[in-house]
């Protein structure tokens, strides 16, 4: 996949300079983003040692996004441009996407710092929100964070995930032209924990290559198929890919396996109804040689139905992950199902709602309070898009 994308990239830059371009304008940028803002109360176990200790039973959490876009399109018909998305809520890592892109007959490139092709293109059932969601969802209220330590790698019920150490390292993003529905996108990252110069090179230009971190990812690939059709009265939406870690830098003791994650989803459209449903195995996701595997999968679904500038849904996830290793084994689940409402008061202008329960257990069980921990949760919010 690796050669197929390079050799691809080569081409349409071959295209590029073999005679000179012009366009009547620059490149202008506009201005686009979005602002999301939810009211959650939390019910659930917070008795001493448990997760819901010491933490607060309600707070509101609001996420925004402001991104640069502009392009413009030379007499030769190639249209280049380049987007910049800045964070409205972020004290580190202001910057969140940003890359170039050249687009035409033969497809779209980027070039920069994004999502991974499985990250990028994939589905997810209907039935979410703006804000809330059964898989990964923009608030999550279950105090389930501290499962972490137990080892549980994945703190959401993720289905839309990649290999890459940080999802927005700088790579090369391909995707082709629609094939009578058909569409590929793949994509190449160089060092899977780069996402932007440090240390030196701030403000000034490149010298030397990426450092090489202990157990950090390289040379990742990453392909997702889709497939849409339009019928009368009714619609299909499919996709399935693959994310792969090329290498994982050696480190002291027992060195991470390369990680390789695989995704499909389905989704249906009848009229005013839509239903769908999703599936993610992550390989090696939390392995070390000699000492520890352990896998994980999630799977779900849901539906929602339209009336007008109302939205209903229903969402459901299932997450099990198994950890074989030195001094025994464990197998983790949660289960999470979410009702959902939306109400389009405007264009751009939604509030939403849900109303969400999340279950975890353990085999064996884990100390008390990580074991059969349930939460309860309640949600208000708003989407503006701009």
């Amino acid at each position: 996949m690796k050669k197929v994308l390079l050799g691809t990239t080569a081409v349409a830059c071959a295209g590029l300079v073999a005679s000179p371009a012009f366009a009547a304008d620059g490149i202008k940028l506009g201005l686009g983003g979005y602002f999301r803002t939810a009211y959650m109360v939390v019910f659930d176990d917070d008795d001493e040692g448990e997760l819901g200790n010491e933490a607060n039973t309600d707070g509101i959490f609001s996420d925004g996004e402001i991104y640069f876009t502009g392009s413009t399109v030379l007499d030769n018909g190639l249209e280049v441009g380049a987007r910049v998305e800045l964070e409205a809520e972020q004290d580190t890592d202001q910057i969140d996407e940003a890359w170039v892109f050249f687009s035409g007959g033969f497809g779209e490139i980027h070039i920069g710092s994004e999502d991974d092709a499985l990250a990028n293109n994939c589905l997810l059932p209907p039935g979410g929100t703006g804000n809330f969601s059964a898989f990964s969802p923009n608030q999550w209220g279950a105090n389930n964070a501290g499962l972490v330590a137990s080892p549980i790698a994945l703190t959401s019920n993720t289905a839309c995930t990649g290999v890459d150490d940080r999802g927005d390292a700088q790579k090369v993003l391909y995707v082709t032209p629609n094939f009578a529905g058909f569409q590929l996108a793949l994509s190449y990252t160089p060092n899977g924990g780069d996402e932007f110069h440090n240390g030196g090179h701030v403000g000034g230009p490149h010298t030397g290559m990426p450092v090489n971190l202990d157990g950090e990812s390289r040379h990742n690939l990453a392909g997702y198929l889709t497939y849409s059709f339009a019928g009368d009265g009714w619609g299909i939406d499919a996709g399935a890919g693959a994310s792969f870690e090329g290498h994982v830098e050696q480190q002291p003791g027992p060195n991470r396996k390369e990680q390789d994650f695989y995704q499909a989803a389905v989704n249906l459209t009848f009229g005013n109804f839509a239903i769908g449903g999703v599936f993610e195995y992550f390989n090696d996701l939390f392995s070390f040689n000699g000492v520890v595997d352990g896998d994980a999968w999630v799977a779900g679904g849901g539906i929602a139905y339209t009336m007008d500038a109302f939205t209903v849904g229903a969402q459901y996830s299932h997450q099990d992950a198994e950890f074989d290793s030195v001094i025994g084994d464990l197998d983790t689940t949660m289960d999470r199902i979410v009702l959902t409402g939306d109400y389009a008061m405007g264009p751009g202008i939604n509030l939403d709602a849900s109303v969400g329960y999340t279950w975890v257990d353990t085999d064996p069980e884990l100390a008390a309070g990580f074991d059969d921990y349930d939460a309860f949760e309640i949600g208000l919010g708003t989407r503006f898009t701009f």
